[in-house]
């Protein structure tokens, strides 16, 4: 029997609904809860698409947005200068920074500036840090939004062998982190591991976060497994045009596996959930 598909798009509804009803809340006490985004208008058009959804995501659900516009030449200086602006703001709840930077512009530099309270993508280092001792904290959306998803296969988490494939500092790390504060048994790893075939095949949840399509295949999960793939790849299409799969090969992987998470429609609406799970949080405070 083929694997129960993880919807990410059904669990990102339901927890938009929630986001809307605590924002409700909180405007009903008199306390706004507003979103300040900072974008670089340096010519991608992806970028000023996701802005233009997010302000409209955030309408949506009663979240005051309001986007900072950058030139395509603005400086380490021009950002980082509003950035801490921003986090003088008694007004300003909760605040992220677009990707991608001018050239010369390193991510890092401008997102350990943000103030820890504020950081709804759990990006800077004090954040990502703090998942570790388990405080009260904004985690990593892709991180969260990953754990959210095999949460919701109610598998008993304590215990379980977990293998994620990929250490990024903002998701597979993090991801590795907040499994183990399930009482897991994490298993973090990359695509040069050796062994890695027998790991994955060992695992009773397996996380793909590489970046590298078709890296997980049905001979490496174990049957009845959780897949959640957090991959993103374009390739060509079978037309010429690019598509977007993950790191899975979904369509045999999801004859083996228990549940499966697919790229796309899985992590990603997932995540943008989790960044508004965030920011009605920060805005809680």
């Amino acid at each position: 029997m083929p694997a129960t598909l993880i919807d990410g798009r059904a669990l990102a509804q339901a927890h938009r609904e929630r986001v809307a009803a605590r924002v409700g809340e909180a405007r009903a006490r008199g306390r706004e809860v507003r979103l300040d985004a900072v974008l670089v208008d340096s010519g991608d058009n992806a970028a000023r698409v996701y802005a233009d959804n997010q302000k409209r995501t955030c309408e949506a659900l009663g979240i005051d947005y309001r986007l900072h516009t950058l030139r395509p030449d603005a400086t380490y200086d021009d950002i980082a200068g509003r950035v801490l602006l921003l986090n003088e703001n008694d007004d300003v709840t909760a605040m992220m920074v677009h990707l991608p930077l001018p050239a010369g512009v390193e991510a890092y530099s401008i997102q350990r500036l943000i103030n820890p309270a504020k950081d709804v993508e759990g990006v800077n280092p004090a954040n990502i840090g703090n998942i570790v001792y388990g405080r009260s904290s904004l985690a990593p959306c892709t991180a969260l939004a990953t754990v959210r998803m095999i949460e919701s296969t109610d598998v008993d988490l304590r215990g379980k062998r977990c293998v994620v494939v990929g250490a990024g500092d903002v998701v597979g790390k993090p991801i590795a982190v907040l499994l183990m504060r399930r009482e897991a048994t994490v298993v973090s790893c990359n695509e040069w591991t050796w062994g890695i075939e027998d790991l994955c095949r060992s695992a009773d949840v397996l996380v793909a976060a590489v970046g590298k399509p078709g890296l997980i295949t049905a001979s490496m999960v174990k049957p009845g497994a959780v897949v959640v793939d957090v991959g993103v790849n374009r390739v060509p299409g079978p037309d010429g045009g690019l598509i977007t799969v993950g790191d899975v090969v979904f369509d045999e992987v999801r004859e083996v596996a228990g549940f499966i998470s697919p790229v796309p429609g899985g992590v990603g609406p997932m995540t943008v959930a989790m960044l508004l799970a965030n920011v009605a949080d920060a805005g809680a405070r």
